[in-house]
């Protein structure tokens, strides 16, 4: 079988896109023995191995998938072709099956109103697109079950036996990577001296970071810990800055940018506590990430994230300030606690695999190819 795979998320920086291309194309050579691997990703981007590339160059996401990437496919078409990003082509090679992938349904008024997340433009090009390409697609897969009941609420006409739950992964990180020598040298780098509460994303809307530092500023007379986010440049970050400037934060809030991928187990590894306020996740991927490194979790109990955390992480309401307060608090001070989530966490991320995620998606590409 011929596996194709759009691969335009390898173009970005940083994201959940990013990371399941990556390892989906990383893996799928072994688990998949016997398949050819064929991506179409964007010219300049890194090639695994056992993989096959395609060039497609296109100047916007538009014209990749509705020009660059069809004329691509019909000179080199695959059995199946895997979409991580959902939207489809809408010229495909007859014979080509497709199995696409549903992160979240942010496009759409679903779990709250997070359309100020994105530019007017991709609004309206997924909303043109995305039931379409939902209809035409062979099978779909869905990160989470509350991206399922999102889908379901924006396609109510899809075949109920043609979506799946597919949750994503974690790889557990090495020993060496987060030994003390490691996380002291990242400390280092990045000049934390200072103990530290942690929070890996970006400074959008949705992510709630303005409560979050709100909560922080309320404990911030009791504990030594700065706030360390990592946040890239962000959509609408502003209000997140003032935020911190309002509650006079500055010298305690740590802005790190983006940072690179073998120093994340370290910062999980050497803060006290991971926080993940978020209002809306397809999935929720960074608390897993913590949880492999052995960082307590206090996260939002909203979305997909009590999914993610299966019971491991410390779950408040994301829209009540003080509660947020007190459950950092309770895992800063509380030893017993933080002990028993470091354990649980530990635990339920070893469960969680990406060759797990990548043979659930192969099977649903075998499937599709042989029906």
């Amino acid at each position: 079988m011929r596996i194709g795979v759009s691969a335009r998320g390898l173009s970005q920086s940083v994201g959940g896109a990013l990371k399941i291309v990556d390892e989906v194309l990383r893996r799928l050579p072994d688990l998949g023995g016997g398949h050819e691997i064929i991506s179409y990703q964007p010219p300049g981007t890194p090639v695994m191995p056992g993989v096959t590339p395609v060039w497609v160059a296109a100047p916007h996401a538009l014209w990749w998938e509705q020009v660059a990437l069809p004329r691509a496919l019909s000179v080199a078409p695959p059995d199946v072709l895997f979409a991580p990003k959902t939207l489809l082509p809408l010229r495909l090679p007859k014979q080509t099956q497709t199995v696409s992938l549903v992160l979240d349904l942010l496009y759409f008024s679903i779990g709250g109103h997070y359309l100020h997340e994105y530019r007017w433009q991709d609004i309206a090009y997924n909303r043109l697109f995305y039931r379409d390409s939902c209809r035409r697609a062979t099978a779909i897969a869905c990160i989470s079950e509350q991206t399922r009941r999102d889908l379901f609420a924006v396609c109510p006409d899809l075949p109920v036996e043609k979506v799946q739950v597919v949750s994503l992964g974690v790889e557990m990180p090495t020993p060496e990577a987060v030994a003390a020598e490691r996380i002291a040298a990242v400390r280092a780098r990045h000049q934390l001296g200072n103990p530290y509460i942690f929070y890996a994303g970006s400074l959008s809307p949705r992510k709630n970071m303005v409560r979050g530092v709100q909560a922080f500023a309320r404990l911030a007379n009791e504990c030594p810990h700065d706030l360390v986010v990592t946040a890239g440049k962000s959509w609408r970050d502003r209000e997140v800055e003032a935020e911190v400037d309002r509650c006079g934060l500055r010298g305690r809030f740590r802005r790190l940018g983006v940072v690179a991928e073998d120093e994340l187990p370290a910062l999980y590894a050497g803060a006290d506590v991971f926080f993940f306020p978020s209002l809306y996740e397809g999935f929720g991927l960074p608390v897993l990430e913590a949880m492999a490194c052995g960082c307590p979790v206090v996260a939002a109990d909203a979305s997909s994230i009590p999914e993610a955390a299966d019971g491991a992480a410390l779950l408040v309401d994301p829209c009540d300030v003080e509660a947020m307060t007190g459950a950092l608090r309770r895992m800063l001070v509380e030893t017993d606690l933080v002990a028993n989530h470091r354990e649980m966490g530990y635990r339920r991320a070893a469960a969680c695999s990406w060759d797990r995620t990548v043979r659930a998606l192969l099977d649903m590409m075998e499937q599709v190819s042989a029906s």
